[in-house]
């Protein structure tokens, strides 16, 4: 039975005030869905920024995330409880809050309703959204209940889950063990890995500044090498730290089918249907002595490709331990290269990299580019993190600038392509990477860093006034999906302006937008800010402004 406890509870808490200070969130009450949508769904924070629905009419729903990673897009609706004392949080999470999204399902699909009555602004925007992808695809729903304390009780949440699945929505808990375990934790640090290939034998070859050796390894073997040294159920997460792409989540349709496969009665066939693994370290030895099958020794090991197949091996095989009977025959394809060159392993892991989608800003992070940035913006006292989870060292206390960010950033003031900076953000570390980052000027990319924290500031106050008074004002409220539109303007309509005059540009950026949005008959935000011939238009009343 689950129980209580009070020391993760404020190793949570610590976590939460860390967040609070660096504002990576403005409220206490958001903490644990962005700790969630960061780990679980490796979501950035230009993103988090659009999930939000908490405030009066919203249903019981304080957030939505849509993922369109899978085959189909899945829906998944946040709700969550920050509980302030351990009193409170050691109760079972109240039940009484799934059942307020069973009205959000009845609005969804009753298409007569005015929203604009019924749910507060943000909500309606994305029930809009999501109408929308139901009349062209599949979609499926998720329910999160996220608390920093104990579980809902079974009994009582039983009948809800019920009406809910009627509804084909899912239901999922994550509290306080789940956050601490999959989201805080840090696992064992071993320096020195040790595991036997399979006796068919390894091939050897490379030279001094590079060598290799390939096999294969039993799924067992894998699973004890993946083992945590401290909880021997659980996978040891800093193996992957330097892995480009990472889990993607545990719904992800790639891991399901590696799993599927690996628990198959032919997964004989396992390595012949998949890539397999590939590892770096500093140091490999081979050890073909007192057994016929190699000894590999690799010094301090990461996993660079193959995390999805590791974790869904692993998963498998956890699930029928200690019997592993059925995986005797499974065999996986690993490669070992023997490098410390940051850019070389780099290299490698893009090569390697075919098996699922590949995280692009991820792969950029090694390059020239994005590593001169990282020290010229530390003359302004910025810490650029060049890829997710990365932070630089001794710049902890500074000012924070994602990659990403940057991209958009400069993708909207410099270029003049909002468009792109917020709904095909690949692009910028793919076919505009040249264009976007090449001779970017550090200069004026702070300077467009100014402009987006006023127009972020301004979003925050609009949520804020959202939340707490249901405010409904179109040029503010579209602020969440506009900001890099705001942005593009502010670049045409004030270029070398007084800083104390700035927030003038924005107020007339943001009345440009709010009279196209009127003009175009008030059309849902996230299907007007991604229309192209908006932005040109409203580029064009920037640049050519009406005569009176």
């Amino acid at each position: 039975m689950r129980t209580f406890n009070e020391e993760e509870f404020n190793r949570l808490n610590e976590r939460i005030d860390q967040l609070l200070s660096s504002q990576e969130i403005q409220q206490r009450s958001q903490a644990l869905i962005h700790i969630f949508l960061t780990h679980r769904f490796y979501c950035e924070k230009v993103t988090i920024d659009e999930v939000w629905t908490d405030g009066g009419n919203d249903c019981g729903i304080d957030a939505i995330h849509i993922d369109r990673r899978g085959d189909e897009p899945v829906i998944h609706l946040l709700q969550s409880k920050v509980f302030d004392s351990t009193r409170k949080a050691s109760n079972p999470f109240p039940f009484s809050s799934a059942e307020k999204t069973l009205r959000f399902f009845e609005i969804l699909k009753d298409r007569r309703c005015d929203l604009k009555k019924v749910v507060n602004p943000k909500l309606e925007q994305k029930i809009l959204e999501i109408r929308d992808i139901i009349a062209r695809e599949f979609p499926s729903f998720k329910l999160w209940l996220l608390g920093n304390g104990m579980p809902c009780s079974t009994i009582q949440i039983a009948p809800c889950i019920k009406s809910l699945e009627r509804e084909d929505v899912q239901v999922e808990e994550f509290h306080l063990d789940e956050i601490v375990e999959f989201c805080l934790n840090t696992h064992s640090g071993r320096v020195n890995h040790v595991f036997y290939a399979r006796d068919v034998g390894v091939l050897e070859s490379g030279n001094s500044e590079l060598r290799s050796v390939v096999g294969y390894v039993s799924g067992l073997e894998l699973y004890k090498l993946l083992r945590d040294m401290r909880d021997e159920r659980k996978i040891d997460y800093t193996l992957f730290n330097m892995n480009v792409r990472g889990f993607l989540g545990l719904d992800n349709p790639v891991n399901k089918e590696i799993f599927r496969t690996a628990v198959s009665g032919d997964n004989i066939n396992f390595a012949s249907l998949n890539n397999g693994i590939t590892i770096v370290g500093s140091q490999c030895r081979v050890n073909r002595t007192g057994s016929d099958m190699p000894k590999i020794g690799i010094k301090r090991m990461s996993i660079v490709n193959g995390a999805q197949t590791c974790s869904a091996i692993f998963d498998a095989i956890k699930d029928y331990y200690p019997d592993t009977s059925k995986f005797e025959k499974l065999s996986v394809l690993f490669r070992v290269f023997e490098t410390e060159d940051p850019d070389l392993i780099s290299r490698i892991a893009v090569s390697t990299n075919n098996q699922s989608r590949i995280n692009p800003r991820d792969l950029r992070a090694n390059d020239d580019i994005q590593r001169r940035l990282e020290r010229e913006l530390r003359s302004y006292g910025i810490s650029y993190r060049r890829k997710r989870g990365f932070q630089p060292e001794g710049l902890e206390e500074s000012k924070q600038l994602d990659a990403l960010k940057a991209g958009q950033i400069l993708l909207s003031y410099v270029h003049h392509d909002p468009v792109k900076s917020k709904r095909e953000s690949d692009v910028i570390f793919t076919d505009l990477y040249a264009k976007v980052f090449g001779g970017v000027d550090v200069a004026q990319l702070v300077e467009a860093l100014s402009w987006y924290e006023i127009i972020e500031e301004r979003r925050r106050i609009v949520q804020d006034d959202l939340r707490i008074r249901g405010q409904r004002r179109t040029e503010n409220t579209f602020l969440t999906y506009g900001a890099f539109h705001v942005l593009m303007l502010c670049n045409l309509l004030g270029p070398g302006v007084a800083e104390q005059e700035r927030g003038q540009i924005v107020d007339q950026a943001v009345k440009i937008i709010s009279d196209h949005i009127i003009e175009a008959g008030n059309p849902a935000h996230y299907a007007f800010f991604r229309d192209a011939k908006q932005s040109e238009a409203m580029r064009t009343a920037a640049v050519e402004p009406k005569l009176l």
